[in-house]
């Protein structure tokens, strides 16, 4: 070898060993102390995953996921530096699946004896504090800030309806659906709840409440009859919550910090989630299994992330070729697929759906859902081994609709109109210029009700049951995630630790037993996808798109795709 070629051969070993030697004193320095208090601060968005590594990465640092919170929290419990656990809480971007899942894995880490306090400067201030309330419930005790409130009312939904706003515009919705309960279509078409929406909205409302109230009612050692007398004389001032047992402490923060002191010591030291979590993870070694993430609304091609918000989309070319990846990986035992979606393409769904149903039999699949699986979110679900949800997840909605707005009104308003010519007689067919024609709505109700009954067929060679067993639940009505374990559509109560123990059961693995998680689709920097020239959501290819349909089709609010949800009320 040269001299030039040694000595490069130097230069390079001497940064490999000073990156391996800076790694090691981060990590060593990351180590907690004997006696440490282990804090997560749960103030902010909450997500699965964070896919792309984008602008907000590069500005504000990488946001903590909802895995790293529950790894965290399940090393912490068996961690005997870590003492005790204090949860912050103000206001988490979270839907009721995921405070479950925190409230689980807080539950967890006191098991063994191990203290957790709760702090809330307020449970809502002039808002709802439903949310931050339930959550800080799963701890042994909840300080509350001297000038906080508890602002726990119960729960309302109130789904918005413009048809109002439509007729003003003169813009006229021309749809239909196969489901009497799939009501996204009717917020579109109507004014107010029809008998079935409010059916399924009063369910849904009942089966959240009651899960609200026997939460609270086990955390405070209660009965639900006195919670829901307590929530029904709320809101509450901090003296009267303190009175009503709802709190146990009336405290500003440093007054906690020094509750937590033995006797005679100083304040515990006291770690972050993310500090402590670059001493080491808890989903590093031991049998691997693929943990794939299909998140945000179903569409065509490849996984979109906006790299300004962070929303996702559910590619079906993404997430069936990390379905793929994973069966035929054979260092791979099992697959987690983690679902939250409200749906969308009903194509995509299905090219989604067939990867599944191809893994079915090589290796145990399991789907764990989050907040929201239904509709479409269900349809890349059913087919797997077992399902686990979250008892307030939101799902199902075994059902479709489609249409279009007519726009021509609108142009009209404002001084723009339109001439054509055609030739084929269906040629206005998806023009939003003319309502269907009677010949093509009954081309677009067969088109309707051929999706229906695959949705409905393939939901019930995936559950083990019949059609019309399906057809009976289905009819595009949403369910919670208790109701639906107890129709057949899901199988087990849980998040996605009980969906990991699942998989590893059906793998003939110790379900206790830690894990390799290798995590697919593999992540994506922004600044790759920009240099490799890559389309992202905010890219100037996809803002003309945006721009020309605006022009040619007018103002357009229709739903996702034929396979998309309803509303769905959110604990706030």
């Amino acid at each position: 070898m040269s001299k030039s070629g040694k000595r490069a051969l130097f230069i390079v070993g001497t940064l490999v060993a000073g990156l391996v030697a800076v790694a090691y004193m981060v990590r060593m320095s990351s180590q907690p102390a004997a006696g440490s208090v282990l804090e997560l601060v749960l103030d902010d968005d909450i997500p699965d995953h964070v896919e792309v590594e984008g602008l907000s990465h590069l500005f504000g640092g990488r946001k903590l996921t909802l895995r790293d919170d529950l790894e965290a929290l399940r090393l912490a419990r068996d961690d005997r530096r870590i003492k005790g656990l204090l949860v912050v809480i103000d206001g988490p971007g979270a839907g009721s699946a995921k405070l479950q899942e925190l409230r689980d894995a807080i539950l967890d880490f006191q098991k063994e004896g191990k203290r957790a306090v709760a702090y809330l400067e307020t449970a809502g201030e002039f808002s709802a504090g439903n949310r931050d309330y339930y959550l800080a419930t799963a701890c042994g005790s909840i300080w509350l800030a001297p000038p906080g409130d508890i602002n726990l009312v119960g729960m309302r939904a109130e789904p918005p309806f413009i048809r109002g706003t439509l007729d003003l515009l003169g813009i006229v919705p021309d749809m239909d659906h196969i489901g009497k309960y799939k009501s996204a279509m009717n917020t579109y078409t109507d004014k107010e709840m029809n008998e079935a929406f409010r059916e399924s909205m009063e369910a849904l409302v009942g089966s959240i409440y009651g899960q609200l109230k026997r939460g609270i009612a086990k955390g405070r050692r209660m009965t639900e009859e006195q919670v829901a007398a307590l929530i029904d004389d709320g809101p509450y001032i901090g003296p009267r919550a303190l009175q009503a047992k709802l709190v146990d402490r009336l405290g500003y923060r440093d007054e906690l910090e020094d509750s937590l002191k033995e006797k005679g010591a100083d304040s515990p030291p006291i770690v972050k989630v993310g500090q402590y979590l670059k001493a080491g993870r808890f989903y590093t070694r031991g049998p691997k299994i693929a943990l794939i993430y299909g998140l945000g609304g179903v569409s065509r091609g490849e996984n979109q992330t906006n790299p300004l918000t962070g929303d996702m989309t559910m590619g079906s070319d993404t997430t069936a070729e990390a379905i793929k990846k994973a069966r035929e990986d054979p260092s791979i035992k099992a697959i987690v697929f983690r679902v939250d979606s409200p749906g969308g393409s009903y194509i995509a769904s299905d090219v989604i759906y067939r990867q599944v149903a191809l893994t079915k039999g090589v290796k145990p699949f399991v789907v764990s859902m989050g907040d929201v699986a239904a509709s479409g979110g269900y349809f890349v679900a059913m087919g797997a081994d077992k399902i686990v949800a979250e008892p307030a997840t939101i799902t199902a909605s075994i059902g479709v609709l489609a249409g279009k707005l007519v726009t021509t009104g609108f142009w009209n308003k404002v001084g723009i109109t339109f001439d054509a010519v055609q030739r084929g007689r269906h040629a206005t067919f998806f023009s939003t210029s003319a309502k269907y024609t009677p010949e093509e709505r009954e081309i677009f109700a067969g088109w309707l009700d051929r999706i229906y009954k695959d949705f409905v067929g393939k939901a019930a060679k995936g559950r083990g049951k019949t059609y019309d067993q399906i057809h009976a639940v289905a009819q595009g009505r949403v369910w919670s995630g208790e109701d639906a374990l107890r129709l057949g559509l899901v199988d087990e109560m849980g998040g996605l630790s009980a969906a990991l123990r699942r998989a590893l059961v059906m793998a003939h693995l110790d379900p206790e037993a830690r894990v390799q998680l290798v995590v697919l689709p593999e992540a994506k920097s922004w600044f790759s996808q920009f240099w490799s020239g890559e389309e992202t959501t905010t890219s100037y290819a996809a803002l003309q798109r945006q721009i020309r349909k605006l022009i040619e089709e007018g103002p357009s609010i229709e739903p996702d795709g034929v396979l998309s949800m309803p509303y769905v009320p959110v604990l706030r």
